[in-house]
């Protein structure tokens, strides 16, 4: 079997993938898209229904191209786009919303894990997916 690239692949091509039905399928490319895409293969363990098993068969058949990566540019980004992120919870947007009210701009990722904002694991997973320009 090739390899099948997880941020672009329609549904059609993620079925292919021993153990990924329709419904799988779909939660993949719903997650997807809510992440902004996948920075490693790893993430599809997050996907609701995908057991270790079937992570196992299929990791050796997948790949990850992070330039498909949808960024968000945190200093542009509002509440909901923030809390929609899978990896940004309620509590850290409107923490963000704030210190940006208040600092004007965020210059990098540190500033919120210094200011208690986010965690460093955090900021380890977000930072594939926000832009301060």
């Amino acid at each position: 079997q090739y390899l099948i690239e997880i941020n672009s692949a329609d549904s059609t091509k993620l079925v292919e993938l021993k153990g990924i039905g329709p419904v799988l399928a779909s939660r993949i490319i719903k997650f997807r898209k809510k992440l902004g895409g996948f920075y490693s293969i790893f993430q599809l363990k997050e996907v609701y229904g995908i057991k270790p098993e079937t992570f196992e068969k299929i990791k050796d058949n997948i790949t990850a191209d992070t330039s498909q990566i949808k960024k968000i540019n945190i200093n542009e980004a509002g509440y909901h786009e923030l809390k929609n992120h899978p990896y940004i919870g309620n509590y850290e947007a409107q923490a963000i919303i704030a210190y940006k009210k208040i600092k004007g701009r965020i210059n990098n990722l540190f500033e919120l894990v210094d200011n208690k904002i986010i965690t460093d694991s955090v900021a380890k997973k977000v930072s594939y997916y926000f832009c301060f320009n």
